[in-house]
């Protein structure tokens, strides 16, 4: 019965996993410039939440702009502003980008008024969505959720300033609603064991993250955010695979067979026609998975925080992706940082947490927890991680 009630908790994860796409959470951004009596802005979301619009196969930026003609609204003074047609124009691989201009009766500084953005909310309750307006006295950035999806434009002065508040949560948000950032701890924690080298494991992690997260954010690295969306994947199922192999003495010669499946996938890709990672990348993590199988004499609880520090190096690239979305200015992006650090900081330690309390609960009610849970868990970890970089690396 333990060894079953193990298996059915496994399933439930399994079952209940997000997809692929954009750390596996709803969220969207947008960008715009309040002028006299005009709002001019640009919405950006990727591809994969734009396809959950519509169960028919369509031409998603399309989708997108008539999606957002019905839920993006401008109201002053009781009335709708006057709303062009959204257009679509060129994004990144994998996201879409599309401009909206409205123009009000009287001007802002008359009359203010407010903007609603309910795009996606219908389609995830859990949708987040960052806002950044720019007007005469600075920008303003804003975090908007179900029940909260309404900005002021043309507010009094002491509305506009942003909060360190604000950024605290983003940054907490981006952690939790982050399904593989989540489990890259829990991979992470059962590579490390124990409570004190689990500790050592995630601050080498937070040094990895919060440097990268500091470079990408100033300007002086530019990552393609498709490789490291691949790469956190990657994170994921090598930390649970090397938990287990080190648990269960996996022989070494095994870690040559997920690096040859790395290498198929240029091959692979090729032959479906699909668009995959530079050869560079995809060669570095097969050589990565290789030789880190022959290096498993080392100690594994004094391997994870060294790999924790290296793989929070793509983690913190992947965490400033809301920051670049909303462009924050340079006088302002040190208590910026600082706040959307601090935020991810507690939403690890929530995390940890969570963890920690739920093996509690499992120690409570079963005398022995069994090795099942174990083997269960990390293969589980294993396999998500797997399927995260490889529909990543080909998306």
């Amino acid at each position: 019965m333990r060894q079953l009630a193990i298996l059915a908790l496994a399933l439930c994860a399994i079952v209940s996993a997000s997809a692929a796409h954009a750390h596996t959470r709803s969220q969207s951004f947008s960008t715009w410039t309040v002028g006299t009596d005009t709002l001019e802005g640009i919405f950006q979301v990727d591809a994969y939440r734009a396809t959950q619009l519509s169960e028919e196969p369509q031409d998603l930026p399309e989708l997108v702009s008539h999606h957002l003609a019905e839920t993006v609204k401008l109201v002053q003074n009781g009335g709708p502003c006057t709303a062009s047609d959204p257009r679509p124009i060129p994004a990144p691989r994998g996201d879409i980008r599309v401009t909206l201009r409205f123009k009000c009766a009287k001007p802002f500084a008359e009359v203010p008024a407010k903007l609603t953005m309910g795009a996606f909310f219908d389609v995830s309750i859990s949708h987040v969505h960052y806002i950044r307006l720019t007007d005469s006295s600075g920008p303003r950035e804003t975090i908007l959720t179900e029940g909260h999806t309404t900005v002021a434009v043309g507010a009094p002065e002491a509305e506009h300033a942003s909060t360190f508040a604000s950024f605290l949560v983003l940054g907490y948000e981006h952690v939790l609603s982050g399904a593989d950032h989540i489990a890259f701890l829990l991979a992470l924690a059962m590579l490390a064991g124990g409570v004190w080298r689990i500790l050592i494991a995630v601050t080498g992690f937070t040094l990895g993250h919060s440097l990268t997260l500091a470079l990408v954010a100033l300007g002086v690295l530019k990552p393609d955010t498709a490789a490291v969306e691949a790469l956190i994947g990657f994170t994921v199922a090598w930390a649970a695979g090397d938990a287990l192999a080190r648990a269960r003495a996996i022989p070494q010669w095994y870690g040559l067979i997920g690096a040859a499946g790395i290498i198929a996938l240029p091959p692979l890709a090729h032959f479906l026609g699909l668009p995959v990672l530079p050869w560079l990348v995809i060669g570095g993590v097969a050589l990565f998975a290789a030789a880190m199988a022959y290096a498993r004499d080392l100690d594994g609880p004094f391997v994870a925080p060294v790999i924790a520090t290296v793989f929070g190096l793509a983690h913190g690239a992947g965490f400033a992706g809301p920051l670049l979305a909303l462009h924050i200015p340079p006088g302002s992006l040190i208590w910026t940082l600082l706040a959307f650090n601090i935020g991810v900081e507690l939403g690890q330690l929530t995390a940890l947490a969570a963890f920690a309390g739920a093996l509690w609960l499992l120690r409570r009610t079963l005398k022995e927890i069994p090795t099942l849970a174990f083997d269960a868990t990390a293969a589980m970890l294993f396999a998500l991680g797997t399927f995260w970089f490889v529909s990543r690396a080909l998306a």
